[in-house]
């Protein structure tokens, strides 16, 4: 069909079919004659792009999803960083709302302090420098740690140094390594990284608040996943390959100097956190003292 009937079928001007077609969303073919011919194909792409950017979605974003193969991964993706700039609009709303009552630049200088948008910004960063939704299992990770405001010179430094690690990390990431993470985290189609997250974190909780009776409850368990680690089936697989990759990756690109370690000076929350994992490290190494090797060796 013409682009006059794609127009009426897709409720789209024919600017916007235009402009949606010089992005390469979509592609219909060109006729002799010159004119374009949209199929069914076209027309259900036109109004998928129209629903999608009547949610706010940025043609680039859309793009993505388009080429995505499991569409809902990276919508998710999506609506994470949007919640995110929401929380953003939000403090600046407020802060307009405070002034238009009381114009006390003081009392809002101290709110702004106190909603700091660089711990925003860090999880924005976080969901966008990973490939798939790596970065969304990432920066929902992190960000229950970014809690505080950065209110001095060394949590400015490592504020900095993070953001600069972000900036690095295409420099490390291996393509095979990229392409794994983002079948992991967003072809799996059964895999809901929110509630991935929330039960590792529930999971985790539960092993730090009596980590003595977690390890004696899950003896047989963890003795069984040692000796799957051990086994020929795992060492020889691509599971097995993939997580030297990003154990390697993580070294190469300094995934914990550069990252963890920042974090820890910008959140004493997570500081916190990470000590009483390494508290829990000590106990589980002194259960099974034979792990320390199997874990040096992988």
């Amino acid at each position: 069909m013409l682009i006059n009937d794609a127009c009426k079928k897709s409720n789209l001007t024919k600017k916007a079919v235009e402009y949606y077609e010089a992005k390469g969303l979509i592609s219909p073919e060109i006729l002799e004659n010159g004119y374009r011919d949209y199929s069914e194909a076209d027309i259900l792409t036109l109004k998928e792009i129209s629903v999608l950017r009547k949610c706010g979605i940025s043609v680039t974003d859309i793009k993505n999803i388009l080429c995505s193969k499991n569409k809902s991964a990276a919508l998710a993706k999506c609506k994470y960083v949007t919640e995110i700039r929401l929380q953003r609009l939000q403090t600046i709303q407020q802060c307009m709302d405070n002034l238009i009552r009381s114009y006390d630049v003081e009392r809002e200088f101290d709110y702004l302090q106190a909603h700091d948008e660089n711990l925003l910004t860090i999880k924005e960063r976080l969901v966008l420098a990973f490939p798939g939704n790596y970065g969304l299992f990432l920066s929902l990770h992190f960000g229950r740690f970014l809690d505080g405001i950065i209110d001095t010179d060394e949590k400015r430094k490592a504020y900095n140094e993070i953001i600069n690690y972000l900036d690095d990390l295409e420099l490390h990431m291996p393509p095979e390594l990229s392409e794994y993470l983002e079948e992991i985290f967003t072809l799996n189609e059964r895999l809901d990284v929110v509630q991935l997250e929330n039960t590792t974190n529930k999971a985790m909780a539960e092993m730090l608040n009596n980590t003595e009776n977690y390890l004696s409850q899950h003896h047989q368990d963890i003795e069984e996943y040692h000796a799957y680690l051990k086994s020929g089936e795992f060492l020889n697989s691509p599971i097995a390959t993939m997580q030297k990759k990003l154990r390697d990756f993580q070294k190469q690109s300094g995934y914990y100097e550069r990252l963890v370690n920042n974090m820890k000076v910008l959140s004493p929350h997570y500081a916190e956190y990470l000590a009483e994992i390494e508290t829990a490290n000590e106990q589980f190494f002194r259960a099974f003292p034979q792990s320390k090797e199997i874990y040096d060796l992988n």
